[in-house]
Protein backbone atom coordinates (compact mmCIF):
# COMPACT_ATOMS: atom_id res chain seq x y z
CA UNK A 1 0.00 0.00 0.00
CA UNK A 2 1.07 3.48 -0.84
CA UNK A 3 2.42 5.97 1.76
CA UNK A 4 -0.08 8.79 0.62
CA UNK A 5 -3.74 8.22 0.56
CA UNK A 6 -5.12 7.76 -2.90
CA UNK A 7 -6.88 11.47 -3.08
CA UNK A 8 -4.35 13.03 -1.47
CA UNK A 9 -2.35 15.71 -3.22
CA UNK A 10 1.01 14.21 -3.11
CA UNK A 11 0.48 10.95 -4.98
CA UNK A 12 -1.76 13.14 -7.85
CA UNK A 13 1.60 15.06 -8.13
CA UNK A 14 3.97 12.20 -7.89
CA UNK A 15 1.87 10.54 -10.29
CA UNK A 16 1.78 13.82 -12.49
CA UNK A 17 5.95 14.22 -12.40
CA UNK A 18 6.05 10.20 -13.99
CA UNK A 19 3.62 11.10 -16.50
CA UNK A 20 6.42 14.21 -17.39
CA UNK A 21 9.15 11.72 -17.12
CA UNK A 22 7.85 9.33 -19.36
CA UNK A 23 6.74 11.80 -21.93
CA UNK A 24 10.45 13.52 -21.83
CA UNK A 25 12.05 10.16 -21.78
CA UNK A 26 10.13 8.36 -24.62
CA UNK A 27 10.71 10.42 -27.72
CA UNK A 28 14.14 11.14 -26.42
CA UNK A 29 14.54 7.33 -26.42
CA UNK A 30 13.19 7.11 -29.81
CA UNK A 31 15.83 9.46 -31.29
CA UNK A 32 18.46 7.77 -29.95
CA UNK A 33 17.47 4.69 -31.23
CA UNK A 34 16.62 6.25 -34.65
CA UNK A 35 20.06 7.56 -34.70
CA UNK A 36 21.75 4.31 -33.84
CA UNK A 37 20.06 2.68 -36.86
CA UNK A 38 21.00 5.93 -39.27
CA UNK A 39 24.60 4.99 -38.40
CA UNK A 40 24.13 1.12 -39.03
CA UNK A 41 22.02 2.20 -41.90
CA UNK A 42 25.43 4.27 -43.30
CA UNK A 43 27.87 1.60 -42.01
CA UNK A 44 25.77 -1.49 -44.83
CA UNK A 45 25.92 1.49 -47.22
CA UNK A 46 29.31 1.62 -47.10
CA UNK A 47 29.76 -1.84 -47.32
CA UNK A 48 27.62 -2.25 -50.03
CA UNK A 49 29.44 0.19 -52.11
CA UNK A 50 32.43 -0.96 -50.74
CA UNK A 51 31.72 -4.45 -52.82
CA UNK A 52 30.30 -3.10 -55.70
CA UNK A 53 33.51 -1.37 -55.99
CA UNK A 54 35.31 -4.04 -55.65
CA UNK A 55 33.97 -6.29 -57.91
CA UNK A 56 33.88 -3.73 -60.69
CA UNK A 57 38.09 -3.85 -60.41
CA UNK A 58 37.67 -7.62 -60.19
CA UNK A 59 35.57 -7.71 -63.96
CA UNK A 60 37.98 -5.25 -64.96
CA UNK A 61 40.76 -7.07 -64.77
CA UNK A 62 38.52 -10.11 -66.31
CA UNK A 63 38.27 -8.29 -69.59
CA UNK A 64 40.67 -9.38 -72.44
CA UNK A 65 44.04 -7.87 -72.32
CA UNK A 66 44.04 -4.33 -73.56
CA UNK A 67 40.33 -4.46 -74.49
CA UNK A 68 37.94 -1.88 -74.42
CA UNK A 69 35.74 -3.82 -72.33
CA UNK A 70 37.28 -3.49 -69.47
CA UNK A 71 35.44 -0.09 -68.79
CA UNK A 72 32.24 -1.67 -69.45
CA UNK A 73 33.02 -4.70 -67.57
CA UNK A 74 33.28 -2.80 -64.49
CA UNK A 75 30.47 -0.26 -65.03
CA UNK A 76 28.14 -2.24 -65.60
CA UNK A 77 29.40 -4.67 -62.37
CA UNK A 78 29.24 -2.07 -60.28
CA UNK A 79 25.51 -0.90 -61.11
CA UNK A 80 24.19 -3.89 -61.38
CA UNK A 81 25.60 -4.36 -57.61
CA UNK A 82 24.19 -1.23 -56.21
CA UNK A 83 20.27 -1.86 -57.72
CA UNK A 84 19.91 -3.54 -53.97
CA UNK A 85 19.18 -0.72 -52.23
CA UNK A 86 16.23 2.05 -52.86
CA UNK A 87 18.00 4.07 -50.06
CA UNK A 88 21.40 3.79 -52.49
CA UNK A 89 21.52 5.48 -55.33
CA UNK A 90 25.03 4.73 -57.53
CA UNK A 91 26.28 8.22 -58.94
CA UNK A 92 29.74 7.54 -61.14
CA UNK A 93 32.44 4.84 -61.55
CA UNK A 94 35.88 6.65 -62.60
CA UNK A 95 39.39 5.07 -63.13
CA UNK A 96 38.39 1.58 -64.37
CA UNK A 97 40.40 1.68 -67.47
CA UNK A 98 41.99 -0.69 -70.00
CA UNK A 99 43.81 -3.95 -68.42
CA UNK A 100 47.14 -4.19 -69.44
CA UNK A 101 49.39 -7.16 -67.72
CA UNK A 102 51.11 -6.94 -64.42
CA UNK A 103 49.32 -3.62 -64.03
CA UNK A 104 46.63 -3.13 -61.68
CA UNK A 105 43.23 -1.23 -62.12
CA UNK A 106 41.75 0.78 -59.46
CA UNK A 107 38.18 1.93 -59.54
CA UNK A 108 36.56 4.90 -57.80
CA UNK A 109 33.58 4.81 -57.27
CA UNK A 110 30.46 7.29 -55.62
CA UNK A 111 27.02 7.00 -54.57
CA UNK A 112 23.94 8.64 -52.66
CA UNK A 113 22.52 7.70 -49.25
CA UNK A 114 19.06 8.77 -49.45
CA UNK A 115 18.18 8.98 -45.38
CA UNK A 116 14.30 9.82 -46.61
CA UNK A 117 14.18 6.59 -48.32
CA UNK A 118 14.24 5.23 -44.78
CA UNK A 119 12.46 5.50 -41.41
CA UNK A 120 15.85 7.26 -40.14
CA UNK A 121 14.62 10.16 -42.22
CA UNK A 122 12.90 11.62 -38.73
CA UNK A 123 16.66 12.43 -37.38
CA UNK A 124 18.65 12.30 -40.60
CA UNK A 125 16.65 14.40 -43.20
CA UNK A 126 19.52 14.86 -45.63
CA UNK A 127 20.90 13.28 -48.23
CA UNK A 128 24.64 11.70 -47.85
CA UNK A 129 27.83 11.12 -50.85
CA UNK A 130 29.76 7.93 -50.07
CA UNK A 131 33.02 7.16 -51.88
CA UNK A 132 34.78 3.86 -52.31
CA UNK A 133 38.12 2.99 -53.61
CA UNK A 134 39.43 -0.53 -54.97
CA UNK A 135 42.19 -2.29 -56.60
CA UNK A 136 42.22 -5.11 -57.85
CA UNK A 137 45.72 -7.30 -60.13
CA UNK A 138 44.69 -9.91 -62.86
CA UNK A 139 47.06 -12.91 -62.69
CA UNK A 140 50.19 -13.16 -64.43
CA UNK A 141 49.52 -16.79 -65.28
CA UNK A 142 46.17 -16.00 -67.31
CA UNK A 143 45.88 -16.56 -70.85
CA UNK A 144 45.63 -13.63 -72.96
Amino acid sequence: MSRFPQGSSTARSQRGQALLETAVTLPLMLILLLGFLAVLVRVEAQIELDTATSLAAAAAVSAPVGSSLSSDYATRTWAGTLRQSSYLTPNRLDGCGTYQPDQTVTCHGSATLDYRQTPMALVVPFSLTIDSTATARGSRYRSR
